[in-house]
């Protein structure tokens, strides 16, 4: 006990419980569903989620075990009692949630019609859903005005799954599929009048929504790597419940420059979803928090280096220099170099090109050496992401034995 009360006292789980009415059915009938959110608690590797039908708590009828923050609830939990208990990594309980009562909460649900074939069964690592108290159901065999007229005769309910084997209920049928499950049941008592078996069916989603970014690969910095302003697509899969919302954020680390911010619901999240990039630059983070409709939760994020920048060039005579006129005289035997550089954030340069007035484009790989007389070099630079930039410069390549004019001196 000692080691279990420290559990409890390292993790008082705290709950703040928030409750929504949520509709859903069979295809074309009147049904309702309540849903229960709770703020993740500290210490909590798993909750339980428990219902009994006294508001004390002295006996709990039934549970549901969950790793997520929503739960949901249908027609069959209407007349609970429910709370909400986290449960650590060795299994130590917290402190309980406040109770609520699921009586109150579907009263005041509505009911509308609606076309879906069958109830959503919230996430739960250990399914199980309740038809109701045996001992209490079943039909009663008295007609009206006899003196057993009040009294009911012992009843057995019996279910299966899938169309399995036939089994006796005890208060709590285990679904343990993933997916749609089939659930019959029906009542027989000790004076073999057995009812018409019912169905119903219950769909079990523990999987989150599947999300991944598409169309991108990872350059030579190991992360992805896109030109600032091209678009991002993300595709989102969910093949349980269906997705109830997205929430998607990308900003550069630094806090600098635009951020994004997109959410996203239902019908919105089965297209592929386009982000822009544009006004972001350098390492930045894309994240996304995404949940299902049966509460499944996920969130992940992902490094990407966005490039806005284009390369820079400088230019440096090996003899000769720039003068004020902005042209570079170059000495016998004077080359050009060209050094061009990414910044630092960028995703490296790519491709480095040159041509001397109207000739031919050719690659950088030496520097540059020039006939006599005056050339206009054009400079062709880009990026692994595709920046790109162009720079122009003036080179006047002079002979050595050039002639000397001007004026001579005349002495008086």
């Amino acid at each position: 006990m000692r080691i279990l009360d420290r559990n409890i006292i390292k993790y008082k789980f705290s709950f703040l419980l928030s409750l929504l009415l949520l509709l859903s059915g069979e295809a074309f009938s009147e049904q309702q569903r309540v849903s229960l959110r709770w703020k993740p608690s500290q210490g909590a590797e798993s909750y339980l989620i428990e219902l009994s039908e006294d508001r004390d708590f002295l006996r709990v009828h039934h549970f549901y075990k969950t790793k997520n923050f929503r739960y949901e609830f249908n027609s069959q939990d209407s007349k609970f009692y429910v709370r909400v208990v986290g449960i650590n990594v060795d299994g130590g309980r917290g402190v309980s949630s406040p109770i609520i009562s699921l009586a109150d909460k579907f009263a005041a649900a509505p009911k509308v019609k609606v076309e879906r074939p069958s109830t959503v069964v919230a996430s739960s690592e250990e399914l199980r859903i309740s038809l109701g108290d045996p001992k209490t159901s079943g039909p009663s065999t008295n007609t009206p005005g006899s003196p057993n007229s009040q009294k009911q005769v012992p009843v057995s309910t019996y279910y299966r799954v899938n169309g399995g084997e036939w089994q006796r209920y005890d208060g709590s049928i285990s679904l343990s599929q993933e997916g749609w499950n089939e659930v019959e049941f029906y009542s027989e008592d000790i004076l073999g009048n057995k009812e018409t078996p019912k169905k119903t069916k219950y769909l079990k989603d523990t999987t989150a929504p599947q999300v991944r970014l598409i169309g991108e690969k990872k350059g030579q910095s190991g992360l992805i790597e896109i030109k600032s302003g091209a678009e991002l697509t993300l595709q989102v899969t969910e093949e349980g419940s269906g997705v109830e919302e997205i929430t998607i954020n990308l900003a550069a680390r630094d806090g600098s420059g635009a951020e994004v911010n997109l959410t996203l619901s239902g019908e919105e999240t089965k297209q592929p979803i386009k982000i822009s990039s544009s006004g972001i630059d350098g390492l930045s983070i894309l994240r996304w928090e995404a949940n299902d409709k049966a509460g499944n939760y996920i969130q992940s994020e992902i490094p990407l280096l966005i490039d806005a920048k284009h390369p820079v060039c400088v230019f440096a005579p090996t003899e000769g220099k720039l003068r004020e006129d902005g042209i570079y005289y170059l000495k016998e035997n004077g080359l050009i170099a060209i050094r061009c550089e990414d910044p630092g954030t960028g995703s490296g340069l790519s491709k480095l090109e040159y041509k001397i007035g109207n000739g031919s484009i050719l690659p950088y790989q030496t520097p540059i050496g020039f006939n006599t007389g005056i050339h206009t070099v054009t400079v062709y630079t880009s990026d692994r992401v595709g920046n790109r930039a162009e720079f122009k410069i003036k080179v006047n390549a002079i002979k050595p034995d050039w002639q000397k004019t001007g004026s001579e001196l005349q002495e008086k």
